[in-house]
């Protein structure tokens, strides 16, 4: 009985000692790290993501963006690689915060569109409410009808025509005087095909308001009309040349 009794003490002793190292390591997690999540779109895809704050973000496509499942308590902060157009719950306590891989873009509530694509020009866009730009030791306000653009020389405001920076989002292309390279980037990027402008068209551009056609066939077309260019197709990729 004694040996019985011996070993059912050294029992309940090495129950308690994991008792207690489970409670210390259960102690030591940190309940308030954000669990993220990731949205991805396709080429040829648009999504809308709705975020725990009642913020809406429409993704444009080959885009990405990161966000907690809950936010902070003094902050919203989500990163974006791509393009995207925000329309921000008011919280005058949560700032909005939108992190790019140059641009970072402070919010309280207001619509606005980033583009911050790899290897392009990121601007930001603002159509309604306020938005306070951040480029390094750079900062600017922006109204409704401003763009804070990046350059080589740094940040720079400008009034522009909102609606042909926020245009993808009602599933249209707007082009105002833009060269054909860049129009046939915006292209590649719906359509998942490649484009190679040839050199001798590389100074065209095109003005131009267009549905977002399931068939690439009749932009093509009317890009050929518009913009006096040929264009040929060869297995996946399309050559745009004058004509």
């Amino acid at each position: 009985r004694r040996n019985v009794w011996t070993v059912c003490k050294w029992a309940c002793a090495i129950a308690l000692v994991l008792l207690n190292v489970g409670y210390l390591a259960y102690q030591n997690i940190d309940l308030s790290k954000p669990v993220y999540k990731e949205v991805c779109s396709l080429k040829g895809e648009r999504l809308v993501v709705l975020l725990e704050d009642g913020t809406r973000v429409w993704l444009n496509a080959d885009s990405k963006l990161v966000y907690p499942e809950q936010f902070a308590k003094d902050k919203r902060e989500v990163s974006l690689v791509g393009e995207a157009y925000f329309e921000v719950s008011a919280d005058s306590s949560k700032p909005f915060i939108v992190e790019t891989e140059h641009l970072q873009i402070n919010v309280l509530g207001t619509s606005f569109n980033i583009s911050a694509y790899p290897d392009e020009s990121h601007h930001a866009t603002l159509a309604k409410g306020k938005i306070k730009a951040i480029y390094e030791e750079q900062q600017v306000i922006l109204s409704p009808g401003e763009q804070a653009l990046l350059t080589d020389s740094g940040m720079i405001v400008r009034p522009v025509d909102v609606s042909t920076y926020t245009s993808w989002k009602e599933r249209r292309f707007v082009f105002k005087n833009k060269p054909l390279k860049e129009v046939a980037r915006d292209l590649e990027r719906w359509y998942n095909i490649h484009f190679t402008v040839s050199q001798d068209a590389q100074s065209i551009r095109l003005t131009a308001n267009l549905p977002k056609y399931e068939n690439i066939e009749k932009i093509l077309h009317i890009i050929e009309n518009i913009a006096r260019v040929k264009c040929e197709t060869n297995d996946q990729e399309i050559i745009i040349k004058p004509e």
